[in-house]
C-alpha cells in the first residue's frame, strides 16, 4: 500500500466522481481508476460502489476513508517538520450574529485535531469576508448565506442551516400569536437587514412575502442586527431575521416563528488554493457531532 494510493482514494471519496478527482490530482482517469482498484485488491474489500453515473462509498469505504485521511495528514505534518516548516496559522472570519455558537464549538474540535496550528479569528461582515478571502488575507470565512460567496466566486461548503423568525415590538397586536402567517403583517413596515452584513437575508424575506401573496413595505437598514432590533423595539416596523440573531439583547422585542417555516443554508467559504490537512481538519471539526 502506498501513500499515493491513499491520496487517490481519498480524493475520489471526497469528490465522488473519478473525472473531477483526476482533474484535481492532475492524473489521467484510467491511471486513477487503476490505482484505486489495486488498493481494493490489496485490502480484499470493495471501498467504492461504481456505476455509469455515480460513485458512492461502501460502509467499509467510509471507515477506511477516516483512517486514510488521518495517515495522509500525519505524513504531511511529518514532512513539514522534516523540512523545518514554520508554525502554521489559520485565519478565520465569521459573522458573529449567525455563528456565535457554531464557531467556538468547531474551533474547540479543530484544536484537538491540529494543536500546533495557531487560529486567528476576525469578526467581519460577509462582504468584508468576501474581499478578504479574494485577497488571501483570511483562509476561511463563516460567510453566512451563499450569496456573497457566489458573487465572489469562492469555493464554499454547507455547514448547516438557519430558520428565519419574525421580530415584533412587544406591544404589537399580534405579539401573543404563537405562530404568525406572514400575510397578517402585510400592513406593517418590514425592516430590511443589511446586505453588507447578511447578503441574501433581505432576498429571503422578500421571497417569503411574495409566496404569502403580498409585496411588503420596506425600510432599508444598513447596520448590524442589533440596530434592527432597536428599531423593532421602538415600533418602527417588524423584521424577518435569521434565528441566531435572537441571541442578541432584545429588550421590548418578541420573536415568533412563521406559520410556514422559512429556512436558508449557511456556508463556510475558502480562499483560492486553500487546501491540505488544515482545511480537512477544519471540515472534519464541523462535521463531527
Amino acid at each position: 500500500m502506498e501513500l499515493r494510493q491513499l491520496r487517490y482514494f481519498a480524493t475520489v471519496a471526497r469528490e465522488l466522481n473519478f473525472t473531477r478527482a483526476a482533474a484535481k490530482l492532475h492524473v489521467a482517469q484510467p491511471a486513477l481508476s487503476r490505482q484505486v482498484k489495486q488498493l481494493e485488491d490489496e485490502l480484499g474489500v470493495a471501498l467504492l460502489i461504481r456505476n455509469n453515473r455515480n460513485v458512492a462509498l461502501t460502509a467499509r469505504g467510509q471507515t477506511f476513508l477516516a483512517e486514510a485521511e488521518s495517515i495522509l495528514e500525519q505524513s504531511e505534518r511529518a514532512m513539514q517538520r522534516a523540512r523545518g516548516a514554520q508554525p502554521q496559522s489559520l485565519n478565520v472570519g465569521y459573522v458573529w450574529g449567525l455563528f456565535h455558537s457554531t464557531v467556538p464549538l468547531a474551533l474547540q474540535k479543530f484544536r484537538k485535531l491540529e494543536p500546533a496550528v495557531a487560529v486567528n479569528l476576525f469578526d467581519m461582515s460577509a462582504a468584508e469576508q468576501g474581499r478578504a478571502l479574494a485577497a488571501g488575507r483570511i483562509d476561511a470565512g463563516f460567510i453566512g448565506l451563499a450569496f456573497e460567496a457566489e458573487a465572489a466566486r469562492l469555493e464554499k461548503q454547507r455547514v448547516g442551516s438557519t430558520q428565519f423568525i419574525i421580530a415584533l415590538p412587544q406591544n404589537h397586536p399580534l405579539a401573543r400569536t404563537r405562530k404568525l402567517k406572514l400575510d397578517a403583517l402585510q400592513n406593517d413596515v418590514f425592516l430590511l437587514i443589511s446586505d453588507e452584513h447578511f447578503p441574501g437575508a433581505s432576498q429571503v424575506m422578500l421571497h417569503a412575502c411574495a409566496e404569502a401573496g403580498f409585496k411588503p413595505r420596506t425600510l432599508q437598514v444598513a447596520e448590524r442586527g442589533h440596530t434592527i432590533l432597536s428599531l423593532v423595539a421602538a415600533g418602527c416596523g417588524v423584521a424577518l431575521l435569521p434565528e441566531p440573531l435572537s441571541a442578541l439583547p432584545h429588550h421590548d422585542v418578541i420573536f415568533r416563528p412563521p406559520a410556514k417555516p422559512i429556512t436558508a443554508d449557511l456556508f463556510l467559504a475558502f480562499r483560492s488554493k486553500f487546501d491540505g490537512p488544515v482545511k480537512r481538519s477544519l471540515l472534519r471539526a464541523l462535521s463531527e457531532k
